[in-house]
């Protein structure tokens, strides 16, 4: 039912290189910022997937036969260059074996020829850097005449003269041919990867709206939906089944509303949703709009089965709960395959999903999968989420002890009088042997996990330390738990201050300190040493 993943290029702003979007979990997020192409993957997997499956499925003889690209011209990129349309199909690490095994299947006759295939599709050519095999295929500007996008030349030395010939014999039952005209090219043909059909596809427009009375749709926007519920509010005898999807809608609202008592109704007129709660009758509408969205959006994804549903900006009008609320019923209670195209950084944790980040680099869109803790910073950082947007500081400065902090702040106010602690910067202190006890790794990047290091950029992805040298002389070095925190602060967002010299102290004008000392401490006589790698 589900898709592993695609890839394409030539596609509106997806210009060149190809963009994988893989792999694929049931729920997807595909998240950035305005504009920045993630409606077209949406528009490709809905629009071109299923015509060039269609099309490279039954050509099976790869360049023989022609069609029209069926692109419009706001699908062709803006470019200098030459276009090139590209799709892709991936087979994941998981399931090479198996894909070997399905193309040469008798297991004591092929067990020669299968190393030989899982050698050839193992190389560079053909695996990326996840395990994964890509299968590509490329048609020219004006025709769907796909071919499959390997380099003979570069692929020839992957095998040997005679391990071409076995290959090519074993999977085609032929003798004799020559190396590049039959061995090479029929050996990839007969080893090449197509999904065996195209799946349903559904779009969810981003503007959602019950429908008046009688209204009917082919999609699923909200028009037409009463009709739908009426039909499985109230299904004919022989098809009762029906009813348990109007159940599992049912179930939904109670949560959303977080009301036991509430009952969806399509009453007789067919003109309205009702509500029944707390012993009152309410249309659905003076609900509220959050309400009236995610019932639109519950309802698709419960009448539709096995489909691969992309909803577009599934946030609107929808506080962060119920977003969250609305993908775990997706998730759980729905047999479909699901696609959101988002802003919101409410959606990155809501539930397990694959989640891919849209940018657009020179007026191109590239697409990058997301999976470690500093790259989902990253996305909340390119969405313009700050933490002082919910009452924090953006940014936490460490700190040994209270009198560093004093200069600390000191400082900032002569270097920036606008900058505010409590609302720009936080100031912490870590205290002499706690500080070995810190990381500023986030917590799925710890390697050690046996001195169970605490860390802190999990309190504040903008972290920065600053702590004293302690060398006596230039030449010292610092230690290493010092020199493992200067490399982790630095590596992310913020950085560690080393001091310069010896101590924080060292900064300071000696003189005017021994000026001061003497006015508090009269019988002072004056420092015993003055510099940068003294113990001032």
């Amino acid at each position: 039912m589900y898709l592993n993943g695609f890839g394409f290029s030539g596609y509106r702003s997806f210009v060149e290189g190809l963009s994988k979007i893989s792999p694929l979990q049931k729920v997807n997020l595909i998240i950035g910022k305005n504009n920045v192409g993630k409606s077209n993957i949406v528009n490709f997997l809905n629009e071109q997937y299923p015509y060039f499956l269609s099309k490279i499925g039954n050509q099976r003889q790869f360049g023989r036969q022609e069609q029209s690209v069926p692109f419009k011209s706001i699908d062709q990129p803006i470019s200098n260059k030459p276009i090139v349309h590209k799709i892709a199909f991936p087979i994941l690490s998981t399931e090479i074996d198996n894909f070997i095994n399905g193309k040469l299947s008798n297991e004591t006759t092929h067990r020669r020829h299968r190393e030989l295939a899982k050698k050839l599709l193992e190389s560079e050519v053909f695996k990326d850097k996840r395990g994964d095999l890509w299968f590509v295929y490329k048609a020219n500007s004006h025709t769907a005449q796909f071919t499959l996008d390997v380099d003979i030349e570069a692929i020839l030395p992957v095998l040997e003269r005679h391990e071409w010939q076995q290959l090519w014999g074993a999977l085609t039952n032929q003798g004799q041919g020559d190396l590049r005209a039959h061995w090479i090219p029929q050996t990839l043909e007969a080893l090449s990867y197509v999904p065996a059909s195209s799946p349903k596809v559904e779009v969810i427009p981003a503007i959602r709206k019950v429908g008046n009375a009688g209204s009917e749709a082919s999609d699923f926007s909200g028009e037409g939906i009463i009709e739908r519920l009426a039909k499985i509010q109230n299904p004919p005898l022989t098809e009762q089944e029906e009813k348990q999807k109007f159940l599992a809608i049912n179930s939904f609202v109670q949560e959303v509303l977080e009301n036991k008592s509430a009952m969806i109704e399509i009453p007789y007129e067919r003109d309205m949703i009702l509500i029944h709660m707390d012993g009152k009758t309410l249309p659905l509408e003076s609900l509220g709009t959050g309400v009236h969205e995610v019932v639109i959006l519950a309802s698709a994804a419960t009448l539709l089965d096995e489909t691969i549903i992309c909803v577009e900006e599934p946030e609107l009008h929808l506080h962060p709960l119920l977003q969250r609320k609305l993908l775990k019923y997706l998730s759980e209670s729905t047999t479909n395959q699901y696609f959101f195209t988002t802003h919101s950084a409410h959606l990155l944790d809501a539930v397990e999903s694959e989640i891919f980040h849209v940018v657009q680099v020179d007026g191109a869109s590239q697409v990058n999968a997301i999976s470690s803790t500093k790259e989902k910073s990253g996305i909340c950082h390119d969405l313009g989420y700050k933490a002082s947007d919910i009452l924090q500081a953006n940014c936490i400065i460490w700190v040994e002890g209270p009198s560093d902090r004093i200069y600390l702040n000191y400082w900032i106010r002569a270097k920036n009088s606008k900058l505010i602690e409590g609302v720009h910067y936080s100031i912490m202190f870590f205290g002499g042997r706690l500080f070995s006890h810190l990381s500023a790794q986030d917590s799925d990047e710890i390697e050690d996990k046996i001195n169970d290091f605490i860390s802190v950029r999990n309190l504040n992805r903008h972290t920065v330390i600053m702590f004293d040298s302690d060398k006596e002389s230039p030449r010292a070095r610092i230690n290493s738990t010092k020199q493992r925190l200067k490399n982790e602060f630095n590596d992310g967002s913020g950085f560690a201050w080393v001091t310069k010299g010896r101590e924080v102290e060292n900064y300071l004008n000696v003189d005017l300190v021994e000026k001061s000392v003497k006015a508090v401490h009269p019988s002072a006589q004056g420092l015993i040493a003055k510099g940068d790698w003294e113990n001032l």
